[in-house]
């Protein structure tokens, strides 16, 4: 029996060490399958997301990478009347969408920039929406990243502490029969014009 064993666990492990594996070449292109379906979307359904899906979301958010682990993300669900109605009143791009994230940083967590005085806030919170986004799709949801939002209003209007930093807001939740994505989604660049090796 031992011998049986011997060139199936070999035979399992060349399988798995093996760059050619059509195992993790799948897995390549269903990430790239999933960040090409994502779109803007800019009119939502009026049916709320379930919490699961939006735990979801928010782990995907808890994942994502920040400077030098950080984790300065504060993340507001926007989902009551009085919530979404301020929404609204900081941003023309909510979109119908039931509810939404304001998406922020910790002025006492972010990690500082040496070269200029700033901080890596703006980034993070940018890759932890992105994180956010992707797994919204995966969930077969919507969402639009908001940059075009009055963020003093909206820290007056959240009564956020001083130490947070409004970023961006994204609205989320499932589309609308007829969202599509802009006619701009599909155009890119090529990689000769976005790349170069040094």
């Amino acid at each position: 029996m031992k011998k049986l064993l011997v060139p199936f666990v070999v035979a399992l492990l060349v399988g798995c060490c093996n760059p050619t594996n059509p195992k993790t070449e799948s897995m390549d292109k269903d990430f790239i399958t999933l960040a090409t379906e994502r779109y803007s979307v800019r009119h939502f359904s009026d049916k709320p997301v379930e919490q699961e899906k939006i735990d979801k979301i928010l782990r995907a958010a808890q994942v994502a990478p920040t400077a030098v682990n950080s984790q300065p993300q504060m993340i507001y669900l926007l989902r009551s009347a009085e919530a979404m109605e301020h929404a609204n009143q900081v941003s023309p791009c909510m979109y119908g969408a039931p509810q939404a994230f304001l998406v922020c940083y910790d002025t006492e967590r972010v990690c500082q920039r040496g070269d200029n005085g700033g901080n890596y806030g703006d980034i993070d919170c940018s890759i932890v929406l992105t994180h956010m986004m992707l797994e919204a799709t995966d969930l077969g949801l919507g969402s639009c990243a908001v940059g075009m939002f009055d963020a003093q209003k909206a820290v007056e209007l959240f009564n956020l502490p001083s130490n947070i930093r409004p970023v961006l807001m994204l609205p989320f939740g499932y589309p609308a029969d007829d969202a599509a994505p802009s006619d701009r989604h599909s155009q890119y660049r090529s990689l000769e014009e976005t790349t170069c090796e040094l």
